[in-house]
């Protein structure tokens, strides 16, 4: 497995069909994609196995804050460390001078809460009906990098 940042159109748009096939209808557009990986502060990383995408986290970091916007794992590369690989990728280009990482999560999705948590992630609030199709309340979870 392999970790890249630097992506072409085609690229983008393998990361939107593979963001909308693990969240729905709520996943990014290729667009979407493009400005984060292009945004001051953006971190938009891709995971691939061989030719092919297995993953990805896109997010930013502005002052002294930071969130993870979304996570996504192929099924067929699910419980592989992937997304562990991901997470790791991400926080290692979080600037030094970040006080907090956020992110939402469903909080039906237990696997996803386990791997934030065994990050140092801890649950801070909910999000009601943050997630449509279908509906759900968010977990809103918390990094403290800095004291």
């Amino acid at each position: 497995m392999k970790i890249i940042s630097e992506f072409t159109n085609e690229i983008f748009e393998k990361m939107s069909a593979l963001d909308k096939e693990c969240v729905g209808t709520e996943g990014w557009s290729a667009a979407s994609f493009r400005e984060q990986s292009q945004s001051t502060g953006g971190i938009v990383l891709a995971a691939y196995c061989g030719d092919e995408l297995a993953g990805l986290i896109a997010g930013f970091t502005a002052s002294d804050t930071g969130e993870i916007l979304t996570l996504s794992v192929a099924p067929q590369y699910r419980r592989q460390g992937i997304a562990r690989k991901l997470m790791e990728a991400f926080l290692a280009e979080v600037p030094g001078d970040t006080e907090n990482i956020a992110l939402e999560v469903r909080q039906s999705n237990t696997a996803a809460i386990s791997l934030y948590e065994s990050f140092g992630f801890e649950k801070a609030g909910v999000r009601k009906r943050f997630y449509s199709d279908p509906e759900e309340d968010a977990a809103v979870m918390i990094k403290k990098l800095r004291m």
